[in-house]
């Protein structure tokens, strides 16, 4: 007979956290890029590549690991967070098309502006501006500040707003914009948005719109969990579309578990992002959702995070059974969800 899997505690999932951390500050540069990509226990071993947005994901994870894990960084840390920062920085630049009276910043990669690295730069500037030791920390890159620089990239991502969704794509140069459409670019501005404002009131129709088409449910969309859990604890939606939404959102991850079967790591996490988000909105919206959906919420992340560990070691999440090359964004949503887990079992 098979013994049963021990459950993650919240003291393991605190090391993880901070084990990740660690790591993900050896991996910056003295540029401020990370090193995108190397095989398990040995970044020396270098893979080509690298995705701006996920650069953003993943400083966001690192602002979080220090705001809301108990004891000071290290100098080391602190030291690769502001190094990131600064290239973070040195990729945005001021809007050509842009109105004389709304002068916005881009987030440029490659001579493209896409939507969701500006609403992941956005989480990263929400959770960095939180960091006590960064509280005088104005790298050069970002000449306006902080918070002016993230107003700016606020008004660049609500001017991408079109009828009841976003643009996604543009050249920098041009302005044109691309037929290109993520499946997750308008959660991730959603969320950014919210993070750092007030919801305008085209923000708020549009994310009510999205929620009562179920927008997000054919991906099991993480983005759009912490986004809709946002919008309900902002009353940016009201409370029963909030309900409706994230018992559709959770059933779809529930009921529909072949993600796990693909054995890889990072498809599991950002369901297990999706799951621990949820419970954590209900610790402070009672009765949101029902009890039963929220058993089977809590019992369904718990198996998840135990699957995580297969493909864990030292800080670094891998990709699966498959191959054993770790991405900054691997460790980000793994990370995140174990931060998340870890928050939930100390309330």
């Amino acid at each position: 007979m098979t013994a049963e899997p021990v459950p993650v505690t919240p003291s393991q999932s605190r090391t993880i956290v901070r084990d990740s951390l660690d790591h993900l500050a050896q991996l910056v540069q003295p540029g401020g890029r990370f090193i995108y990509s190397h095989e398990a226990g040995d970044i020396t071993k270098v893979n080509e590549g690298y995705n701006l947005l996920r650069h953003c994901g993943t400083l966001w994870f690192m602002a979080r690991a220090v705001n809301e894990t108990a004891g000071a960084p290290t100098p080391e840390v602190l030291g690769a967070m502001r190094r990131a920062t600064g290239f973070l920085g040195r990729k945005l630049e001021p809007t050509p098309w842009a109105a004389p009276d709304r002068p916005s910043l881009a987030l440029v990669g490659k001579g493209l502006v896409k939507l969701g690295g500006l609403g992941l730069g956005l989480l990263a500037l929400s959770e960095l501006r939180k960091v006590s030791a960064l509280q005088d920390f104005a790298p050069a890159s970002m000449p306006l500040g902080l918070e002016e620089t993230a107003t700016r990239m606020r008004r660049y991502a609500l001017d991408e707003i079109e009828g009841d969704d976003f643009r996604h794509k543009r050249d920098f140069a041009t302005g044109e914009v691309h037929s290109f459409r993520s499946d997750y670019y308008t959660g991730e501005a959603i969320f950014g948005l919210l993070m750092t404002g007030e919801a305008t009131e085209d923000l708020a129709r549009v994310t009510v719109s999205l929620m009562r088409r179920g927008y997000g449910f054919a991906q099991q969309s993480h983005w759009m969990a912490y986004a809709a859990c946002e919008a309900v604890e902002r009353g940016v939606v009201p409370e029963a579309l909030g309900s409706a939404y994230l018992t559709g959102l959770m059933e779809a991850i529930l009921k529909d578990p072949m993600y796990r079967y693909r054995r890889q790591s990072t498809p599991i996490a950002c369901r297990s992002e999706a799951l621990t988000r949820v419970l954590m909105l209900a610790r402070t919206r009672p009765g949101l959702l029902s009890g039963d959906i929220l058993a089977q919420v809590r019992a369904h992340a718990a198996e998840n995070l135990i699957l995580q560990l297969d493909w864990y070691k030292d800080g670094q999440f891998w990709k699966g059974d498959d191959a054993r090359s770790v991405q900054i964004d691997y460790i980000q949503h793994n990370a995140t969800a174990f931060l998340q887990w870890a928050l939930l079992e100390e309330a």
